[in-house]
């Protein structure tokens, strides 16, 4: 192992932790910039709509214009106008100016989110064993230290005004740095080739599985707190806690997860990984009581961290000829579960309760026991 892949592997970690703080930053101050707009639910609703617009074409963009700029280049501008996005979120004038930030904010996160995961594929290339749940941990601690210093900045009453441009400007010189600096040089495997090709058909299980995941994933994130606050009267402190213990177990596992995946199997660790998080789902819905409910989330937590990224690991693999096609094919399936999970538990809610919502979401998960050996790569060269 040369200092090359080392340092690019510190470079995109960097990345990870960066681009997972500039949105939590947004996230966790959503109500002070809904205050400052004097936006209502509805309002709230269309801004957030320009966010899933921006993201979701992006990342239909995203594997064409990485095949002709490389995963470098599309790092750098992906972390340039996410990071400027939070500015202007800060500063829009009207519900208008707020849905063009918001857009411009989703841009940026999808086009940095497959730029960084494509050069995270080379990288383990390079390394020659499984590192990339390693990366998403990153993402994950970098999603707590920017919600974390948001919740101080809340409390001391600073406005989104001086808070964003602030954090905008730090989390860009700190990409920019880890990305020019660490990052491997050279062209990506399959750059400047037609960027318009298909991928293959041995991506849509895994397609699947990312799907699955990211749909729990998106759901607890958005409705673990009001879950626990509406089934279990839970105050909103302990709420809370849900997602930071799901949180936490997400960063534990996915630190330990590629060197399980390589001892043991992929197969064995997905399917390990499912029964883990409906055990989870399980334990949330079957005892209606606060302080289970947060366990219940955390062991959700350790269940689905290791699904993602493996499976994301696996897509790359799987077309090595243009990792970077195969990334952007398969977030894009992962952030379309990302954006449709939460938005379905709400009807659901509304017709037949939170708790067989959470089970409706939960029970998608069981999809990847039965898919998980389509990421077995020396399975897959048998049957060829």
């Amino acid at each position: 192992m040369t200092a090359e892949p080392r340092r690019a592997r510190v470079g995109v970690s960097v990345v990870f932790a960066a681009c997972g703080a500039a949105f939590a930053t947004w996230a966790a101050r959503v109500p002070a910039v809904q205050a400052d707009l004097g936006l209502g639910p509805g309002g709230l609703a269309v801004g957030l709509f320009g966010l899933a617009a921006g993201s979701v074409v992006t990342l239909l963009a995203a594997g064409p214009l990485i095949t002709m700029i490389g995963s470098r280049a599309g790092a750098l501008v992906g972390a340039t106008i996410l990071c400027v996005g939070l500015p202007l979120v800060a500063f829009a004038p009207n519900l208008e100016g707020f849905v063009a930030a918001l857009v411009v904010l989703g841009i940026g996160n999808s086009l940095l989110d497959v730029s960084m995961n494509a050069h995270a594929a080379r990288v383990e290339q390079a390394y020659g064993r499984p590192i990339f749940a390693s990366f998403h941990a990153f993402w994950n601690i970098g999603g707590l230290v920017g919600s974390g210093a948001a919740a101080v900045l809340a409390a001391q009453r600073v406005p989104v005004a001086a808070h964003f441009p602030v954090a905008g400007a730090v989390l860009l010189l700190v990409a920019l740095a880890a990305t020019t600096r660490g990052f491997l040089a050279g062209p990506d495997q399959g750059q400047g080739e037609s960027p318009f090709a298909l991928p293959g058909r041995g991506l849509i299980p895994v397609g699947v599985i990312v799907f699955c995941g990211f749909l729990a994933e998106g759901t607890v994130n958005d409705w673990s707190a009001v879950y626990l606050t509406t089934v279990t009267d839970a105050s909103h402190a302990v709420a809370s806690l849900g997602f930071f213990a799901f949180s936490i177990a997400m960063i534990a596992v996915r630190l330990v997860a590629d060197r399980l995946s390589g001892r043991i199997g992929i197969v064995v660790v997905m399917r390990g990984a499912t029964l883990v998080a409906l055990l989870g789902f399980g334990l949330v819905i079957a005892v209606p009581v606060a302080g289970v409910g947060v366990l219940g989330f955390g062991v959700v937590g350790l269940g689905l961290a290791a699904i993602v990224p493996l499976a994301w690991s696996s897509a790359a693999r799987k077309q090595p000829d243009n990792p970077g096609r195969a990334v952007s094919a398969i977030a894009t399936c992962g952030y379309l579960g990302f954006l449709v999970g939460p938005v379905l538990v709400g009807p659901l809610a509304a017709a037949f309760g939170y708790r067989l919502a959470l089970a409706c979401a939960g029970a998608l998960v069981v999809a990847v026991l039965f898919l998980a050996p389509a990421l077995d790569d020396a399975a897959a060269g048998r049957r060829r």
